[in-house]
């Protein structure tokens, strides 16, 4: 009764930005090919389990960034009633944080069943994608108010979820080595690299904004000329390293053709190197360097399976 006055589906929608989930599921498609390509053996069941549960914790994390940002934001008058959806759609704190509350509980279910399934290992990353995750926006000191923010974003989105997947496909068929880890890290560095210039491009949009609410990412540090070259410097190397993975024998010699994608990113980002702003050009930078999230993994699936 209490969620049905203000929970909406518009509400829910925004509040746990559902519609970023369909990339959730291409970091899961990454890391079962890479169990398959490099171990030859997929446990699907895990793999599910494991999706359904980083799939809430996703939208958990979202409400729980929205209401922290709310509780945290020193620019009451501006940031807290416009920008924040609590403010500007009036919904009660308690209630939204609550709902967050909730999801993060829902999301230890299949979580759990994945641990009991598997073990010591899985339960440690997960642990620490939950730290992550919650304390992102949460506690005194939050990760988002931090110049590691984008960082450690990239590193538990882009890397951290495609080995966490590729423990448990292979789990009680390979042991993890140091090998499969760093295998899977140079793997995920052209998905890290551009993850990362998605959100430094994102926190330097809301640079000035985020001054006001006292949060020192590393766009205030670099400036938005620094941050800018920043983006440009990473985005050309993670569009080109899976060249590197090719070269290295790591990846299927068909992962190659998403280096294509490079000038088109480059291209759609323009707006944005030449005006930072988040509504008018950070759009096309989410568009076009989703094409790169979405044809990799794509990719290597095909040089996997077929």
């Amino acid at each position: 009764k209490m969620f049905k006055k203000w929970l909406t589906w518009p509400v829910f929608y925004e509040l746990t930005e559902i519609y970023t989930a369909p990339l959730n599921i291409m970091w899961f498609v990454l890391g079962s090919a890479i169990a398959q390509y490099h171990l030859g053996t997929v446990n699907w069941l895990n793999v599910t389990l494991c999706l359904v549960s980083v799939f809430i914790f996703d939208l958990a994390v979202n409400v729980s960034d929205n209401y922290y940002d709310y509780r945290h934001a020193r620019d009451r008058e501006g940031y807290a009633q416009k920008t924040n959806p609590i403010g500007r759609l009036q919904l009660p704190v308690a209630g939204v944080g609550r709902l967050a509350l909730g999801l993060y509980l829902i999301s230890l279910i299949p979580g759990i069943w994945l641990v009991m399934r598997t073990g010591w290992l899985v339960l440690v990353l997960g642990l620490v994608g939950y730290v992550i995750g919650i304390f992102y926006t949460a506690g005194p000191y939050p990760i988002n108010a931090t110049p590691l923010c984008e960082t450690v974003v990239a590193l538990a989105i882009a890397f951290l979820i495609e080995l966490t997947c590729v423990v448990v496909s292979t789990y009680g068929q390979h042991p993890l080595t140091w090998s499969i880890v760093g295998t899977t890290f140079l793997l995920c560095l052209p998905l890290t690299l551009i993850f990362f210039c998605l959100q430094l491009a994102n926190n330097t949009a809301d640079r000035d904004e985020d001054i006001l609410n006292h949060r020192y990412t590393l766009a205030y540090y670099l400036g938005k000329p620094g941050s800018v070259r920043l983006i440009q410097a990473f985005l050309v190397i993670g569009g080109i390293w899976p060249l590197v993975n090719v070269l290295l024998g790591l990846a299927p010699i068909v992962t190659i053709w998403v280096v294509l994608l490079l000038p088109i990113m480059w291209q759609g980002m323009r707006p944005f190197f030449e005006v930072q702003d988040k509504k008018k050009t950070f759009i096309t930078t989410v568009k076009s360097v989703s094409l790169f999230f979405i044809l990799y993994p794509v990719l290597f699936v095909l040089g996997t399976w077929l």
